[in-house]
Protein backbone atom coordinates (compact mmCIF):
# COMPACT_ATOMS: atom_id res chain seq x y z
CA UNK A 1 0.00 0.00 0.00
CA UNK A 2 3.25 2.45 0.43
CA UNK A 3 3.42 2.23 -3.29
CA UNK A 4 0.21 3.24 -4.02
CA UNK A 5 0.56 5.99 -1.65
CA UNK A 6 3.41 7.29 -3.30
CA UNK A 7 1.45 7.22 -6.70
CA UNK A 8 -1.59 8.67 -5.17
CA UNK A 9 1.13 11.56 -4.20
CA UNK A 10 2.10 12.11 -7.42
CA UNK A 11 -1.52 11.71 -8.82
CA UNK A 12 -2.01 14.52 -6.22
CA UNK A 13 0.46 16.82 -7.70
CA UNK A 14 0.10 16.12 -11.30
CA UNK A 15 -3.99 16.06 -11.38
CA UNK A 16 -2.97 15.62 -15.63
CA UNK A 17 0.22 14.97 -16.80
CA UNK A 18 0.89 18.38 -17.21
CA UNK A 19 0.24 19.84 -14.30
CA UNK A 20 3.30 19.31 -12.01
CA UNK A 21 5.27 22.92 -12.91
CA UNK A 22 1.93 24.95 -12.48
CA UNK A 23 0.97 23.26 -9.36
CA UNK A 24 4.04 24.07 -8.32
CA UNK A 25 3.73 28.00 -9.44
CA UNK A 26 0.26 27.66 -8.00
CA UNK A 27 1.69 26.93 -4.33
CA UNK A 28 5.05 28.10 -4.33
CA UNK A 29 3.53 32.16 -2.95
CA UNK A 30 2.51 29.65 -0.12
CA UNK A 31 5.35 27.55 0.34
CA UNK A 32 6.46 29.02 3.95
CA UNK A 33 3.02 27.66 5.41
CA UNK A 34 2.63 24.67 3.59
CA UNK A 35 6.58 23.64 4.76
CA UNK A 36 5.47 25.04 8.19
CA UNK A 37 2.28 22.62 8.03
CA UNK A 38 4.60 19.93 7.26
CA UNK A 39 6.85 20.14 9.96
CA UNK A 40 4.07 20.37 12.53
CA UNK A 41 2.67 17.12 11.04
CA UNK A 42 5.92 15.61 11.38
CA UNK A 43 6.11 16.36 15.28
CA UNK A 44 2.54 15.77 15.43
CA UNK A 45 3.16 12.73 13.95
CA UNK A 46 5.53 11.52 16.36
CA UNK A 47 3.57 12.56 19.67
CA UNK A 48 0.94 10.20 18.21
CA UNK A 49 2.92 7.05 17.78
CA UNK A 50 4.77 7.23 21.41
CA UNK A 51 2.01 6.45 22.98
CA UNK A 52 1.95 2.46 22.88
CA UNK A 53 5.39 2.87 23.55
CA UNK A 54 4.34 3.69 26.60
CA UNK A 55 2.16 1.08 27.24
CA UNK A 56 5.33 -1.49 26.16
CA UNK A 57 7.39 -0.02 29.15
CA UNK A 58 4.77 0.56 31.80
CA UNK A 59 3.47 -3.26 31.41
CA UNK A 60 6.64 -5.10 30.39
CA UNK A 61 9.18 -2.71 32.90
CA UNK A 62 7.17 -0.58 35.32
CA UNK A 63 4.30 -2.72 36.22
CA UNK A 64 5.98 -5.99 37.37
CA UNK A 65 8.38 -3.91 39.16
CA UNK A 66 5.76 -2.50 41.13
CA UNK A 67 7.96 1.12 40.02
CA UNK A 68 5.49 3.53 41.40
CA UNK A 69 7.75 6.45 40.36
CA UNK A 70 8.63 5.16 37.11
CA UNK A 71 4.79 4.82 35.85
CA UNK A 72 3.93 8.18 37.39
CA UNK A 73 7.06 9.70 34.74
CA UNK A 74 5.73 7.29 31.77
CA UNK A 75 2.06 8.17 32.03
CA UNK A 76 3.36 11.98 32.88
CA UNK A 77 4.88 11.93 29.18
CA UNK A 78 2.14 10.52 28.11
CA UNK A 79 -0.13 13.29 28.90
CA UNK A 80 2.64 15.77 27.62
CA UNK A 81 2.66 13.83 24.33
CA UNK A 82 -1.08 14.84 23.63
CA UNK A 83 -0.64 18.08 24.73
CA UNK A 84 2.26 18.85 22.27
CA UNK A 85 0.09 16.68 19.26
CA UNK A 86 -3.04 18.32 19.42
CA UNK A 87 -0.98 21.89 19.77
CA UNK A 88 0.99 20.61 16.59
CA UNK A 89 -1.93 19.28 15.10
CA UNK A 90 -3.94 22.46 15.24
CA UNK A 91 -1.44 24.90 14.09
CA UNK A 92 -0.68 22.59 10.89
CA UNK A 93 -4.47 22.55 10.49
CA UNK A 94 -4.44 26.44 10.36
CA UNK A 95 -1.48 26.97 8.59
CA UNK A 96 -3.03 24.14 5.54
CA UNK A 97 -6.12 26.18 5.41
CA UNK A 98 -4.84 29.43 5.10
CA UNK A 99 -2.92 28.59 2.06
CA UNK A 100 -6.03 26.36 0.81
CA UNK A 101 -8.11 29.37 1.05
CA UNK A 102 -5.42 31.55 -0.36
CA UNK A 103 -5.07 29.31 -3.39
CA UNK A 104 -8.44 28.79 -3.61
CA UNK A 105 -8.92 32.34 -4.35
CA UNK A 106 -5.86 33.05 -6.34
CA UNK A 107 -7.11 30.05 -8.57
CA UNK A 108 -10.93 31.76 -8.96
CA UNK A 109 -9.23 35.11 -9.58
CA UNK A 110 -6.88 33.47 -12.28
CA UNK A 111 -9.18 31.72 -14.24
CA UNK A 112 -12.02 35.01 -13.88
CA UNK A 113 -8.74 36.90 -15.22
CA UNK A 114 -8.52 34.57 -18.53
CA UNK A 115 -12.27 34.80 -19.12
CA UNK A 116 -12.04 38.38 -18.88
CA UNK A 117 -9.56 38.66 -21.47
CA UNK A 118 -11.03 36.28 -23.83
CA UNK A 119 -12.71 36.96 -27.00
CA UNK A 120 -16.44 37.50 -27.88
CA UNK A 121 -15.77 34.35 -30.40
CA UNK A 122 -14.39 32.18 -27.48
CA UNK A 123 -17.37 33.13 -24.61
CA UNK A 124 -20.27 33.36 -27.27
CA UNK A 125 -19.70 29.38 -27.27
CA UNK A 126 -19.55 28.64 -23.79
CA UNK A 127 -22.81 28.25 -21.12
CA UNK A 128 -22.27 30.90 -18.05
CA UNK A 129 -23.46 28.49 -15.71
CA UNK A 130 -20.83 26.06 -17.12
CA UNK A 131 -17.96 28.16 -16.62
CA UNK A 132 -19.37 29.38 -12.97
CA UNK A 133 -19.19 25.47 -12.28
CA UNK A 134 -15.52 25.51 -12.76
CA UNK A 135 -14.97 28.36 -10.99
CA UNK A 136 -16.93 27.40 -7.81
CA UNK A 137 -16.94 23.55 -7.57
CA UNK A 138 -14.09 22.66 -9.77
CA UNK A 139 -11.70 25.26 -7.81
CA UNK A 140 -12.97 23.63 -4.82
CA UNK A 141 -12.39 20.20 -5.95
CA UNK A 142 -8.50 20.94 -6.44
CA UNK A 143 -8.12 22.57 -2.84
CA UNK A 144 -9.71 19.71 -0.86
CA UNK A 145 -7.25 17.80 -2.94
CA UNK A 146 -3.52 19.76 -2.94
CA UNK A 147 -4.40 20.51 0.89
CA UNK A 148 -6.38 18.05 2.50
CA UNK A 149 -5.46 15.13 0.16
CA UNK A 150 -2.16 15.91 0.38
CA UNK A 151 -1.91 16.34 3.97
CA UNK A 152 -4.11 12.70 4.17
CA UNK A 153 -1.71 11.08 2.04
CA UNK A 154 1.84 12.03 3.24
CA UNK A 155 0.26 11.80 7.13
CA UNK A 156 -0.87 8.37 6.20
CA UNK A 157 2.77 7.22 3.89
CA UNK A 158 4.72 8.66 7.17
CA UNK A 159 2.59 6.50 9.58
CA UNK A 160 3.05 3.80 7.66
CA UNK A 161 6.82 4.53 7.23
CA UNK A 162 7.31 4.93 11.09
CA UNK A 163 5.15 1.83 12.24
CA UNK A 164 6.40 -0.19 9.78
CA UNK A 165 9.63 0.20 11.00
CA UNK A 166 8.52 0.03 14.62
CA UNK A 167 6.53 -3.18 14.21
CA UNK A 168 10.00 -4.65 12.54
CA UNK A 169 12.28 -3.44 15.38
CA UNK A 170 9.79 -4.67 18.07
CA UNK A 171 9.40 -8.55 16.41
CA UNK A 172 11.23 -8.60 12.93
CA UNK A 173 9.20 -11.85 12.00
CA UNK A 174 5.70 -10.70 13.31
CA UNK A 175 6.23 -7.43 11.45
CA UNK A 176 6.79 -8.54 8.20
CA UNK A 177 4.21 -11.08 8.66
CA UNK A 178 1.48 -8.07 9.48
CA UNK A 179 2.75 -5.83 7.11
CA UNK A 180 2.16 -8.37 3.86
CA UNK A 181 -1.19 -8.03 3.25
CA UNK A 182 -0.78 -4.03 2.44
CA UNK A 183 0.91 -5.34 -0.23
CA UNK A 184 -2.37 -6.97 -1.75
CA UNK A 185 -4.01 -3.81 -0.41
CA UNK A 186 -2.12 -1.50 -2.72
CA UNK A 187 -2.89 -3.94 -5.73
CA UNK A 188 -6.30 -3.93 -5.52
CA UNK A 189 -6.90 -0.10 -4.94
CA UNK A 190 -5.00 0.53 -7.95
CA UNK A 191 -7.29 -1.46 -9.72
CA UNK A 192 -10.31 0.11 -8.73
CA UNK A 193 -8.74 3.46 -9.49
CA UNK A 194 -8.53 2.02 -12.98
CA UNK A 195 -12.49 1.21 -13.02
CA UNK A 196 -13.51 4.65 -11.05
CA UNK A 197 -12.17 7.13 -12.65
CA UNK A 198 -14.52 7.32 -16.03
CA UNK A 199 -17.19 7.77 -13.69
CA UNK A 200 -15.90 10.28 -11.70
CA UNK A 201 -14.90 12.40 -15.07
CA UNK A 202 -18.61 11.75 -16.47
CA UNK A 203 -20.09 13.30 -13.07
CA UNK A 204 -17.85 16.41 -14.03
CA UNK A 205 -19.17 16.93 -17.13
CA UNK A 206 -23.01 16.38 -16.01
CA UNK A 207 -22.29 18.80 -12.77
CA UNK A 208 -21.38 21.21 -15.50
CA UNK A 209 -24.68 20.67 -17.44
CA UNK A 210 -26.74 20.55 -14.50
CA UNK A 211 -25.07 24.26 -13.53
CA UNK A 212 -25.08 25.93 -16.56
CA UNK A 213 -29.08 24.67 -17.10
CA UNK A 214 -29.89 25.82 -14.19
CA UNK A 215 -28.60 28.95 -14.21
CA UNK A 216 -30.02 29.48 -16.91
CA UNK A 217 -33.17 28.76 -16.35
CA UNK A 218 -33.24 31.06 -13.06
CA UNK A 219 -31.94 33.96 -15.22
CA UNK A 220 -34.80 33.47 -17.43
CA UNK A 221 -37.47 32.27 -15.25
CA UNK A 222 -40.03 35.45 -15.90
CA UNK A 223 -39.59 33.89 -20.15
CA UNK A 224 -40.08 30.00 -18.64
CA UNK A 225 -43.31 31.74 -16.61
CA UNK A 226 -44.51 33.59 -19.33
CA UNK A 227 -44.85 30.41 -21.81
CA UNK A 228 -45.79 28.36 -19.12
CA UNK A 229 -42.65 26.12 -19.12
CA UNK A 230 -42.45 25.42 -15.57
CA UNK A 231 -43.41 21.67 -15.87
CA UNK A 232 -41.21 21.34 -18.92
CA UNK A 233 -37.67 22.91 -17.39
CA UNK A 234 -38.28 20.96 -14.52
CA UNK A 235 -38.45 17.56 -16.39
CA UNK A 236 -35.20 18.92 -18.50
CA UNK A 237 -33.17 19.71 -15.22
CA UNK A 238 -34.71 16.63 -13.48
CA UNK A 239 -33.48 14.76 -16.55
CA UNK A 240 -29.62 16.14 -16.35
CA UNK A 241 -29.42 15.87 -12.39
CA UNK A 242 -30.42 12.26 -12.60
CA UNK A 243 -27.88 11.56 -15.25
CA UNK A 244 -25.47 13.16 -12.52
CA UNK A 245 -27.12 10.92 -10.22
CA UNK A 246 -26.51 7.83 -12.57
CA UNK A 247 -22.67 8.61 -12.98
CA UNK A 248 -22.21 9.48 -9.06
CA UNK A 249 -24.31 6.14 -7.74
CA UNK A 250 -21.90 4.04 -10.46
CA UNK A 251 -18.85 5.17 -8.27
CA UNK A 252 -20.84 4.64 -5.01
CA UNK A 253 -21.61 1.29 -6.18
CA UNK A 254 -18.59 0.24 -7.64
CA UNK A 255 -16.69 1.23 -4.24
CA UNK A 256 -19.23 -0.56 -1.95
CA UNK A 257 -18.10 -3.45 -4.50
CA UNK A 258 -14.95 -3.27 -4.15
CA UNK A 259 -13.97 -1.59 -0.91
CA UNK A 260 -15.05 -4.32 1.59
CA UNK A 261 -12.50 -6.83 -0.05
CA UNK A 262 -10.23 -4.44 0.27
CA UNK A 263 -11.05 -4.16 4.10
CA UNK A 264 -11.16 -7.69 4.18
CA UNK A 265 -7.59 -8.20 2.91
CA UNK A 266 -6.41 -5.48 5.32
CA UNK A 267 -7.88 -7.08 8.38
CA UNK A 268 -6.24 -9.94 8.05
CA UNK A 269 -3.32 -8.11 8.89
CA UNK A 270 -5.12 -7.48 12.07
CA UNK A 271 -5.63 -11.21 12.30
CA UNK A 272 -1.84 -12.30 12.00
CA UNK A 273 -1.12 -9.86 14.84
CA UNK A 274 -3.40 -10.65 17.11
CA UNK A 275 -2.72 -14.71 16.14
CA UNK A 276 1.40 -14.39 15.61
CA UNK A 277 1.67 -12.09 18.75
CA UNK A 278 0.14 -14.83 21.03
CA UNK A 279 1.75 -17.71 19.08
CA UNK A 280 5.52 -15.74 19.79
CA UNK A 281 4.54 -14.66 23.54
CA UNK A 282 3.71 -18.36 23.95
CA UNK A 283 7.05 -19.50 22.94
CA UNK A 284 9.02 -16.69 24.42
CA UNK A 285 9.86 -14.18 21.44
CA UNK A 286 7.53 -11.55 22.35
CA UNK A 287 6.06 -9.70 25.31
CA UNK A 288 2.44 -8.87 26.63
CA UNK A 289 3.68 -5.19 26.43
CA UNK A 290 4.89 -5.69 23.10
CA UNK A 291 1.61 -7.41 21.53
CA UNK A 292 -0.63 -4.25 23.51
CA UNK A 293 1.84 -1.88 21.45
CA UNK A 294 1.57 -3.75 18.38
CA UNK A 295 -2.60 -3.73 18.84
CA UNK A 296 -2.16 0.22 19.78
CA UNK A 297 0.00 0.72 16.37
CA UNK A 298 -2.47 -1.04 14.40
CA UNK A 299 -4.98 1.41 14.22
CA UNK A 300 -2.49 3.99 12.57
CA UNK A 301 -1.40 1.06 10.53
CA UNK A 302 -4.40 0.04 8.86
CA UNK A 303 -6.75 2.83 9.70
CA UNK A 304 -5.13 4.64 6.66
CA UNK A 305 -6.94 2.28 4.38
CA UNK A 306 -10.82 3.82 5.58
CA UNK A 307 -8.56 7.42 4.98
CA UNK A 308 -7.78 6.12 1.80
CA UNK A 309 -11.76 5.89 0.83
CA UNK A 310 -11.27 9.20 0.83
CA UNK A 311 -8.64 10.68 -0.73
CA UNK A 312 -8.92 8.03 -3.40
CA UNK A 313 -12.57 10.17 -4.27
CA UNK A 314 -10.21 13.49 -4.21
CA UNK A 315 -7.88 12.16 -6.18
CA UNK A 316 -10.54 10.93 -8.93
CA UNK A 317 -12.38 14.32 -8.56
CA UNK A 318 -10.22 16.48 -8.79
CA UNK A 319 -8.21 15.01 -12.13
CA UNK A 320 -11.35 15.47 -13.45
CA UNK A 321 -12.21 18.92 -11.84
CA UNK A 322 -8.71 19.55 -13.12
CA UNK A 323 -8.87 18.55 -16.09
CA UNK A 324 -11.85 20.82 -16.73
CA UNK A 325 -9.70 24.16 -15.07
CA UNK A 326 -7.26 23.83 -17.12
CA UNK A 327 -9.61 23.63 -20.43
CA UNK A 328 -10.13 27.00 -19.93
CA UNK A 329 -6.54 28.49 -18.58
CA UNK A 330 -4.98 26.85 -21.56
CA UNK A 331 -7.83 28.03 -24.17
CA UNK A 332 -6.05 30.34 -26.55
CA UNK A 333 -6.95 33.88 -26.50
CA UNK A 334 -7.63 34.83 -29.92
CA UNK A 335 -8.26 38.48 -29.52
CA UNK A 336 -5.43 40.49 -27.78
CA UNK A 337 -3.21 43.36 -27.81
CA UNK A 338 -0.81 42.80 -30.70
CA UNK A 339 3.40 43.07 -29.70
CA UNK A 340 3.39 46.93 -30.62
CA UNK A 341 0.10 47.90 -30.07
CA UNK A 342 0.14 51.67 -28.75
CA UNK A 343 -2.53 53.63 -26.76
CA UNK A 344 -4.38 56.09 -28.63
CA UNK A 345 -4.33 59.66 -27.62
CA UNK A 346 -8.00 61.53 -27.62
CA UNK A 347 -10.02 60.37 -30.53
CA UNK A 348 -11.48 62.26 -33.20
CA UNK A 349 -13.68 59.82 -34.96
CA UNK A 350 -12.98 58.91 -37.99
CA UNK A 351 -13.94 55.33 -38.80
CA UNK A 352 -12.82 53.79 -42.28
CA UNK A 353 -13.38 50.31 -43.69
CA UNK A 354 -10.91 48.85 -45.80
CA UNK A 355 -12.61 45.73 -47.96
CA UNK A 356 -13.94 44.38 -44.88
CA UNK A 357 -14.69 40.87 -45.35
CA UNK A 358 -15.67 39.11 -41.70
CA UNK A 359 -17.85 35.76 -40.73
CA UNK A 360 -18.62 34.14 -37.57
CA UNK A 361 -17.93 30.58 -38.99
CA UNK A 362 -15.65 29.46 -41.82
CA UNK A 363 -17.44 29.62 -44.95
CA UNK A 364 -20.20 31.64 -43.76
CA UNK A 365 -19.15 35.25 -44.08
CA UNK A 366 -21.83 37.37 -42.98
CA UNK A 367 -20.05 40.88 -44.37
CA UNK A 368 -18.37 40.95 -47.92
CA UNK A 369 -15.72 43.76 -48.67
CA UNK A 370 -16.67 46.68 -47.01
CA UNK A 371 -15.60 49.34 -48.04
CA UNK A 372 -16.58 52.47 -46.18
CA UNK A 373 -15.09 56.04 -44.34
CA UNK A 374 -16.91 58.03 -42.09
CA UNK A 375 -15.51 61.64 -40.95
CA UNK A 376 -15.50 63.01 -37.37
CA UNK A 377 -18.52 63.97 -36.08
CA UNK A 378 -20.76 62.26 -38.63
CA UNK A 379 -24.13 60.83 -37.72
CA UNK A 380 -24.29 57.24 -39.58
CA UNK A 381 -27.44 55.53 -39.95
CA UNK A 382 -27.27 51.52 -40.81
CA UNK A 383 -30.14 49.95 -42.41
CA UNK A 384 -30.98 47.08 -43.59
CA UNK A 385 -32.99 43.45 -42.84
CA UNK A 386 -32.13 41.56 -39.53
CA UNK A 387 -29.33 39.37 -40.13
CA UNK A 388 -27.52 40.98 -42.64
CA UNK A 389 -24.62 41.95 -40.49
CA UNK A 390 -25.33 45.50 -39.45
CA UNK A 391 -24.45 45.06 -35.77
CA UNK A 392 -21.46 42.85 -36.56
CA UNK A 393 -20.21 46.58 -38.80
CA UNK A 394 -20.08 47.64 -34.98
CA UNK A 395 -18.47 44.92 -33.11
CA UNK A 396 -15.63 45.35 -35.18
CA UNK A 397 -15.22 48.86 -34.72
CA UNK A 398 -14.94 48.02 -30.72
CA UNK A 399 -12.90 45.23 -31.90
CA UNK A 400 -14.45 42.37 -30.00
CA UNK A 401 -13.80 40.65 -33.01
CA UNK A 402 -11.14 40.79 -36.11
CA UNK A 403 -12.00 41.08 -39.95
CA UNK A 404 -11.48 37.86 -41.73
CA UNK A 405 -9.90 39.87 -44.12
CA UNK A 406 -9.26 43.65 -44.52
CA UNK A 407 -8.91 46.60 -42.05
CA UNK A 408 -11.01 48.62 -39.79
CA UNK A 409 -9.20 52.01 -39.08
CA UNK A 410 -9.88 54.46 -36.05
CA UNK A 411 -8.36 58.25 -36.95
CA UNK A 412 -6.36 56.38 -40.08
CA UNK A 413 -4.91 53.34 -37.27
CA UNK A 414 -6.06 49.95 -38.00
CA UNK A 415 -7.38 49.23 -34.36
CA UNK A 416 -5.15 45.75 -34.35
CA UNK A 417 -2.45 48.36 -33.66
CA UNK A 418 -4.34 49.87 -30.57
CA UNK A 419 -4.57 48.74 -27.03
CA UNK A 420 -7.83 47.63 -26.56
CA UNK A 421 -8.09 49.22 -23.38
CA UNK A 422 -7.32 52.83 -24.83
CA UNK A 423 -10.14 51.87 -27.63
CA UNK A 424 -12.48 50.72 -26.04
CA UNK A 425 -12.09 53.29 -23.30
CA UNK A 426 -13.00 56.34 -25.74
CA UNK A 427 -16.15 54.39 -27.48
CA UNK A 428 -19.63 54.64 -25.88
CA UNK A 429 -22.13 51.79 -26.67
CA UNK A 430 -25.89 51.79 -26.26
CA UNK A 431 -27.45 48.10 -26.76
CA UNK A 432 -30.45 46.65 -27.37
CA UNK A 433 -30.46 44.16 -24.92
CA UNK A 434 -29.53 46.40 -22.03
CA UNK A 435 -27.71 44.72 -19.08
CA UNK A 436 -27.52 46.62 -15.63
CA UNK A 437 -26.26 45.21 -12.65
CA UNK A 438 -27.62 43.77 -9.77
CA UNK A 439 -26.47 47.06 -7.94
CA UNK A 440 -28.11 50.57 -7.32
CA UNK A 441 -28.98 52.98 -10.01
CA UNK A 442 -25.86 55.50 -8.98
CA UNK A 443 -23.59 52.30 -9.29
CA UNK A 444 -25.10 51.48 -12.50
CA UNK A 445 -24.44 54.98 -14.24
CA UNK A 446 -21.12 55.04 -12.73
CA UNK A 447 -20.12 51.98 -14.24
CA UNK A 448 -18.17 53.78 -16.92
CA UNK A 449 -16.63 56.09 -14.59
CA UNK A 450 -16.27 55.04 -11.11
CA UNK A 451 -14.94 58.35 -9.87
CA UNK A 452 -17.89 60.82 -10.90
CA UNK A 453 -19.07 62.66 -8.45
CA UNK A 454 -22.90 62.31 -7.32
CA UNK A 455 -23.30 65.87 -9.34
CA UNK A 456 -21.86 64.75 -12.29
CA UNK A 457 -24.01 61.30 -12.16
CA UNK A 458 -27.03 63.56 -11.79
CA UNK A 459 -26.61 65.65 -14.45
CA UNK A 460 -25.57 62.70 -16.65
CA UNK A 461 -29.08 61.76 -15.86
CA UNK A 462 -30.95 64.83 -16.77
CA UNK A 463 -29.42 64.15 -20.11
CA UNK A 464 -30.43 61.56 -20.63
CA UNK A 465 -34.13 62.12 -19.85
CA UNK A 466 -34.01 59.73 -16.69
CA UNK A 467 -33.70 61.83 -13.40
CA UNK A 468 -37.46 62.59 -12.63
CA UNK A 469 -38.05 58.55 -12.56
CA UNK A 470 -35.06 57.87 -10.82
CA UNK A 471 -36.26 60.30 -8.17
CA UNK A 472 -39.77 58.65 -7.64
CA UNK A 473 -37.95 55.15 -7.24
CA UNK A 474 -38.07 53.95 -3.70
CA UNK A 475 -34.67 55.36 -2.31
CA UNK A 476 -34.06 57.14 -5.50
CA UNK A 477 -30.30 56.46 -6.58
CA UNK A 478 -29.83 54.56 -4.29
CA UNK A 479 -32.45 51.68 -5.13
CA UNK A 480 -31.25 48.46 -6.21
CA UNK A 481 -32.43 47.53 -9.82
CA UNK A 482 -32.21 43.90 -9.48
CA UNK A 483 -30.73 41.04 -11.74
CA UNK A 484 -30.30 43.02 -15.11
CA UNK A 485 -32.20 45.50 -14.26
CA UNK A 486 -35.17 43.46 -14.07
CA UNK A 487 -36.98 46.12 -11.52
CA UNK A 488 -37.51 48.81 -14.37
CA UNK A 489 -39.17 48.76 -17.21
CA UNK A 490 -37.23 48.63 -20.99
CA UNK A 491 -37.55 52.33 -21.34
CA UNK A 492 -35.82 53.03 -17.83
CA UNK A 493 -33.04 50.97 -18.38
CA UNK A 494 -32.43 52.02 -21.82
CA UNK A 495 -32.37 56.07 -20.61
CA UNK A 496 -30.00 54.61 -17.57
CA UNK A 497 -27.80 52.51 -20.43
CA UNK A 498 -27.69 56.62 -22.08
CA UNK A 499 -26.97 58.07 -18.59
CA UNK A 500 -23.98 55.55 -18.35
CA UNK A 501 -22.82 56.41 -21.78
CA UNK A 502 -23.17 60.54 -21.34
CA UNK A 503 -21.21 60.39 -18.33
CA UNK A 504 -18.43 58.52 -19.70
CA UNK A 505 -18.47 61.03 -22.28
CA UNK A 506 -16.90 59.19 -25.31
CA UNK A 507 -15.89 60.12 -28.73
CA UNK A 508 -17.63 57.76 -30.50
CA UNK A 509 -21.03 56.36 -30.28
CA UNK A 510 -22.09 52.43 -31.18
CA UNK A 511 -25.86 52.56 -31.06
CA UNK A 512 -27.26 48.68 -31.75
CA UNK A 513 -30.89 48.93 -31.54
CA UNK A 514 -31.50 51.85 -28.99
CA UNK A 515 -35.26 51.64 -29.09
CA UNK A 516 -36.16 48.80 -30.16
CA UNK A 517 -37.03 47.17 -26.96
CA UNK A 518 -38.86 49.94 -25.19
CA UNK A 519 -42.44 50.93 -24.33
CA UNK A 520 -43.95 53.40 -26.67
CA UNK A 521 -44.44 55.95 -23.71
CA UNK A 522 -40.72 55.73 -23.46
CA UNK A 523 -39.77 56.25 -27.34
CA UNK A 524 -39.67 59.89 -26.97
CA UNK A 525 -37.95 60.88 -23.98
CA UNK A 526 -35.19 58.24 -25.36
CA UNK A 527 -35.05 59.61 -28.46
CA UNK A 528 -34.92 63.02 -27.27
CA UNK A 529 -31.89 61.52 -24.86
CA UNK A 530 -30.03 60.13 -27.66
CA UNK A 531 -30.00 63.86 -29.43
CA UNK A 532 -28.47 65.05 -26.67
CA UNK A 533 -26.02 62.35 -26.88
CA UNK A 534 -25.06 62.24 -30.23
CA UNK A 535 -24.64 65.62 -30.19
CA UNK A 536 -21.16 66.05 -31.70
CA UNK A 537 -20.15 62.75 -31.56
CA UNK A 538 -19.30 60.43 -34.86
CA UNK A 539 -22.00 57.80 -34.14
CA UNK A 540 -23.13 54.73 -35.71
CA UNK A 541 -26.40 53.94 -35.55
CA UNK A 542 -28.06 50.14 -36.34
CA UNK A 543 -31.85 50.66 -36.60
CA UNK A 544 -35.17 49.79 -38.10
CA UNK A 545 -36.40 53.44 -37.08
CA UNK A 546 -36.70 55.58 -40.37
CA UNK A 547 -37.22 58.57 -37.91
CA UNK A 548 -33.20 58.28 -37.16
CA UNK A 549 -32.36 58.26 -40.90
CA UNK A 550 -34.02 61.12 -41.36
CA UNK A 551 -31.94 63.24 -39.43
CA UNK A 552 -29.22 61.16 -40.29
CA UNK A 553 -25.62 63.00 -42.22
CA UNK A 554 -25.44 59.66 -43.82
CA UNK A 555 -27.25 56.26 -44.47
CA UNK A 556 -26.20 53.00 -45.04
CA UNK A 557 -27.86 50.13 -46.66
CA UNK A 558 -27.26 46.73 -46.30
CA UNK A 559 -28.24 43.64 -48.44
CA UNK A 560 -26.30 40.21 -48.50
CA UNK A 561 -23.12 41.32 -46.34
CA UNK A 562 -22.62 44.22 -48.57
CA UNK A 563 -23.22 48.05 -49.03
CA UNK A 564 -26.41 48.23 -50.94
CA UNK A 565 -26.70 52.14 -50.87
CA UNK A 566 -24.69 55.00 -49.43
CA UNK A 567 -25.55 58.61 -48.95
CA UNK A 568 -27.30 61.39 -47.62
CA UNK A 569 -30.81 60.65 -46.71
CA UNK A 570 -32.09 62.88 -49.29
CA UNK A 571 -29.56 61.89 -52.06
CA UNK A 572 -30.79 58.30 -51.92
CA UNK A 573 -34.17 59.28 -51.22
CA UNK A 574 -34.07 60.52 -54.73
CA UNK A 575 -32.84 57.59 -56.43
CA UNK A 576 -35.63 55.69 -57.98
CA UNK A 577 -36.46 52.41 -57.10
CA UNK A 578 -34.03 52.55 -54.50
CA UNK A 579 -33.95 50.84 -51.22
CA UNK A 580 -34.09 53.76 -48.83
CA UNK A 581 -36.48 55.42 -51.22
CA UNK A 582 -38.73 51.90 -50.87
CA UNK A 583 -38.52 52.46 -46.74
CA UNK A 584 -39.47 55.85 -47.00
CA UNK A 585 -43.14 55.32 -48.80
Amino acid sequence: MLVWLLRSGLTILRVNQNLLPRIARLLWPYRWPVMGGAACLVVALAMELYPPLVWLRVVDVELPAKNINGMAFWLGTYLLSVVIGQIFTAARTLLLEIAGQRLTLDLRLHLYSKLQNQSAEYLSRQRAGDLISRITSDVEAIQDLLINGTDTVLASALRLVAVAGILIILQPTLGLLVILPMFGVGFLLARYNARVRPFYRAARRRLGEFTARLSENITGMRLIQSFAREDGEYGVLKGLGQALLGEQIGAVKLRNKRFPFIRFVAALGQFLMLAGGVAFIMMGKFTLGGLLAYRGYGRYFFGPVDDLVGVNDLVQRASAAGARIFEVLDAPISLRNVPDAQPIPPLRGEIAFENVSFGYDEGHPVLRDISLRILPGQRVVILGPSGIGKSTLLTLVARFYDPTFGRVLVDGIDVRQITLQSLRSQIGQVQQDTFLFNASVMENVRFGRPSATKAEVEQACRVANAHAFICDLPKGYDTLVGERGVKLSGGQKQRISIARAVLANPAMLLLDEPTSAVEPDSEAAILEALERLMHGRTTLIVTHRLSLARSADCVVVMAGGRLAEVGSPQELAAIPGGRFAGMMT
